[in-house]
C-alpha cells in the first residue's frame, strides 16, 4: 500500500493524474452535455480584423450582430464558435480543434466587401457546430445583410465532425486569433 501511495503522490507531483490542459480563457467547455468521452463540447471565442479597403458597403450574413464604431478603415469580426454534439463519433471531437475549421471568409463584389462564415455543420439529429458573428463596422460604411452567407459550409467535404472547411473559389479565409475577452458572448 505504501508503494501505491508513493506512486500516486509522485504522479500527482508530476501532474500526471487529474491534470487538465492549460486553461484557455477564450474557450468555455460544456462537460455536462457530452454523451461520450470522445466529445468535448463548448464555445471558442475568436477575433479577426479585415481591411475595408475601398469598399463602400459591407455585406454580412443576415444572422450577424452589427455594431457601429467611429473608428475608420477596418471591420472587426468577433465569433462565438459552438460545438454542441450529442452523438458518438468514431474519433475524438473537441471545440478546441473544431474552432480551427470554422471562421470567416471574404470576397469583393464591385464596391462591396462580402463576409461569410464557414465550417458550420448539423448532423440532422445529434447537433453540430454553429457560429455567432458580431461585426464592428465603421460608421462610414453602409451595411447590407444577406441570407445564405451563414449556416452553410462553403466548399466542404468529408464527415461533418472532422471535415476541413476551406473557403470555396473566390473566397479568402480571414485569419483569426483567440479572443480572451469573449466579445461575441
Amino acid at each position: 500500500m505504501v508503494l501505491r501511495n508513493e506512486v500516486l503522490v509522485g504522479a500527482l507531483a508530476l501532474g500526471l493524474v487529474g491534470c487538465s490542459p492549460q486553461r484557455d480563457p477564450s474557450v468555455v467547455l460544456d462537460s455536462e452535455h457530452a454523451p461520450s468521452r470522445l466529445v468535448e463540447n463548448g464555445i471558442a471565442y475568436d477575433r479577426a480584423i479585415v481591411s475595408a479597403g475601398s469598399a463602400k458597403t459591407v455585406v454580412l450574413p443576415d444572422t450577424a450582430v452589427v455594431r457601429r464604431t467611429t473608428e475608420t478603415g477596418s471591420v472587426r469580426l468577433f465569433t462565438a464558435k459552438r460545438l454542441g454534439f450529442g452523438g458518438h463519433p468514431p474519433e475524438q471531437i473537441s471545440i478546441r480543434d473544431a474552432r480551427k475549421r470554422m471562421g470567416c471568409a471574404v470576397r469583393t463584389e464591385g464596391d462591396s466587401l462580402v463576409v461569410a462564415t464557414f465550417g458550420e455543420w448539423d448532423s440532422g439529429i445529434e447537433g453540430g457546430a454553429r457560429m455567432k458573428l458580431v461585426a464592428v463596422v465603421p460608421e462610414g460604411l453602409a451595411v447590407e445583410q444577406r441570407e445564405g452567407l451563414a449556416g452553410k459550409p462553403i466548399g466542404t467535404q468529408g464527415r461533418a465532425w472532422s471535415r476541413s472547411a476551406p473557403p470555396a473559389d473566390g473566397w479568402s479565409a480571414v485569419p483569426d486569433e483567440p479572443d480572451t475577452d469573449r466579445t461575441a458572448q
